[in-house]
């Protein structure tokens, strides 16, 4: 090979390995902007199970247990909830525009959510009775704070441990 040749081949060789590194770091940077923008749209745990972080290790087992109980029940019922929901803006496209059923069917549904989050609020109640008066303190505390995604995006911190 001619030194011609091997100063061509070392200059692409360069130009191929510079082009592989910025790639790689350009798809770092990319994927730390999008995990950055994910965690910030991720609302987490809702309060009433991420609550349980603020109970001692061995309540926060009996806290999760008195929630699953209830989660059957819950589940069947924002199942209903979504049927009657679906159904409600399935009769906005019919002729003639009953608009009066449609809110009818809406409000059913909004009833039928609102009858499961009582359920589990009232075994939330219930678990909360049973503690101690400081557990029960940073307990409420957790279950009134704020989801994550809200606090970050009013640039709040959540009081840490």
């Amino acid at each position: 090979m001619s030194q011609r040749s091997l100063l061509i081949a070392l200059f692409v060789s360069l130009a191929v390995n510079l082009f592989a590194i910025g790639a790689v770091i350009g798809g770092l940077v990319v994927a730390g902007r999008v995990g950055e923008r994910l965690d910030s749209i991720r609302p987490g745990p809702p309060a009433v199970f991420g609550a349980a972080e603020a109970l001692p290790p061995e309540r926060q087992d009996a806290y999760r247990q008195a929630l699953r109980g209830e989660a059957g029940q819950v589940r069947r019922t924002l199942r209903e909830a979504g049927e009657a929901r679906r159904e409600a803006w399935r009769t906005l496209g019919e002729t003639p525009l009953d608009t009066t059923a449609v809110r009818r069917d809406l409000a059913r549904a909004q009833a039928i959510e609102a009858e499961a989050r009582r359920a589990v609020e009232d075994r939330v109640i219930d678990f909360a009775a049973a503690l101690e008066e400081d557990e029960r303190r940073g307990f409420a505390e957790a279950l009134a704070r704020p989801p994550r995604h809200m606090e970050r995006r009013r640039g709040d911190r959540p009081p840490g441990p």
